[in-house]
């Protein structure tokens, strides 16, 4: 493991590690797409816009999984770099045994309270229902989601990335099937589509079980005693994680009561549909981020500061290209892509067609973004990880989407997103630049 983390072919190491994950990511972001497809076919503009009211629940249990994961893996991994094995198990086994048990006690919640969470989400009249099919299913099933990715980033870890995509692919290929049979053949609705997800995660769950249990697992499940300054190190680490997700769970919750107020149900739907290609690109983007943050993380306990340097530029450059890809087939392809989903609906073409045009600037600015804040987080730059993830997750999209869409109309909903990520990619090329500058100066002292 160590020599691949070392590897001097910056190429080949960003390809052994993050090919995988964008793999990964991509089928993951397929599978979704997939159920928007089956529910816009099926259950029409209404499912696709339940999806969406949901998605703020969803959002703060990723927050918790992804905050105490990328803490638990920069720590581990950094361990292992200073060749502390033992160190390196206990922040695995206290990491997933933190993700465990804080999700558990969320979902009990949401479960015992379901009718005040459905319309706390904003699901009124009839939206109601297709809101709680889907949530009153879906829920028991999230621990199951939320621990499957927190395998998936210590299997990564491990170095180990094909390993991770075997265990998602098994689940996205079931859920596939799982999504025809229950919405397409038995019209099961928004509960079979709930049904398919929750069903088709159990299978890697199982597979990360059986994988972490065995001998051939890098992390080794071990006792451990909680100690309440290690979890504050993991939380501060992955701080910047914590506010991006319930950044979007907020910036959702606000997005669909702009969308509700202004559009009514398509303005939903359509923003579901944006979401789905902005989903898609950040699935690859977010595979590249992991592929190189335990690589990174390695390289900096390691002190191997010129590692971390080619890796950086590298990331940066596969981003942006990936970045101006997806710009010019959603700028091109907007009303193509909507009618994927719509199923004759016109409102919903002409609203999401114009909204996609516009929102599709923000791709060739995010992936800098996203880049930048895996780095500082990597490195234990917490604090400046979090400023970066604050900035761009929520501060400036709050008062850009509360003020520009009174000076700019409904051009300026839509263009909400592009211009936060541009100011933020301002703002994030300054702090990394003079982070390279300081590391490089400890690189300078220790040769």
């Amino acid at each position: 493991m160590s020599e691949i983390f070392r590897e001097k072919n910056i190429i080949k190491t960003f390809l052994n590690y993050s090919i995988p994950c964008i793999v990964g990511m991509f089928l993951t972001s397929f599978i979704i797409i997939v159920d928007g497809i089956f529910i816009g076919w099926k259950v029409g503009e209404n499912g696709l816009a339940a999806i969406n009211l949901t998605l703020p629940v969803f959002y703060i249990l990723m927050a918790v999984t992804i905050t105490i994961g990328v803490g638990g893996v920069t720590l581990a991994t950094q361990s292992l770099g200073a060749k502390e094995n033992h160190r390196a198990n206990y922040y695995f086994s206290f990491s997933l045994m933190a993700i465990f048990v804080i999700n558990t006690i969320i979902v009990v919640m949401i479960a015992v309270f379901l009718d005040e969470v459905v319309m706390l989400l904003n699901a009124k009249d009839f939206m109601y229902q297709y809101v709680k099919d889907f949530l009153s299913v879906v829920v028991y099933f999230y621990i199951f989601m939320m621990m499957n990715m927190a395998f998936s980033m210590f299997i990564r870890a491990e170095g180990k990335p094909q390993l991770s995509l075997l265990f998602g692919l098994a689940g996205n290929v079931f859920n596939f099937i799982l999504d025809y049979v229950f919405i397409m053949k038995l019209d099961w609705g928004m509960k079979g589509a709930a049904l398919a997800s929750g069903i088709a995660v159990l299978l890697p769950f199982l597979f990360g079980i059986g994988y972490f249990f065995t001998k051939r697992s890098v992390f080794r499940f071990n006792k451990f005693s909680v100690t309440l300054i290690d979890f504050k190190n993991i939380l501060m680490i992955g701080s910047a994680e914590f506010i991006s997700q319930i950044s979007i769970s907020i910036t959702t919750f606000i997005f669909n009561l702009v969308l509700l107020e202004r559009f009514g149900v398509n303005g939903v739907a359509a923003f579901t549909i944006i979401g789905y290609v902005l989903f898609i690109q950040n699935m690859i983007l977010t595979g590249i981020a992991i592929g190189i943050h335990p690589v990174i993380s390695y390289n900096f306990g390691a002190k191997n500061i010129g590692m971390i340097f080619k890796l950086l530029k590298t990331a940066l450059q596969a981003v942006f290209l990936v970045g101006v890809l997806v710009f010019m087939v959603s700028f091109v392809a907007s009303e193509s892509i909507i009618s994927i989903f719509s199923k004759g609906n016109a409102e919903l073409l002409h609203i999401g067609g114009i909204g996609l045009k516009i929102f599709s600037i923000a791709f060739i600015l995010n992936g800098y973004n996203i880049i930048a804040l895996v780095f500082f987080t990597s490195i234990g730059e917490t604090k400046v990880a979090a400023l970066v993830s604050s900035l761009r997750s929520l501060i400036l999209l709050v008062i850009f989407l509360l003020v520009l869409p009174h000076i700019l109309g409904d051009i300026g909903i839509w263009l909400t997103t592009p211009l936060t990520e541009a100011v933020t990619l301002v703002i994030a090329y300054f702090l990394v630049t003079r982070t390279k500058e300081k590391l490089a100066y400890i690189q300078d002292n220790i040769g």
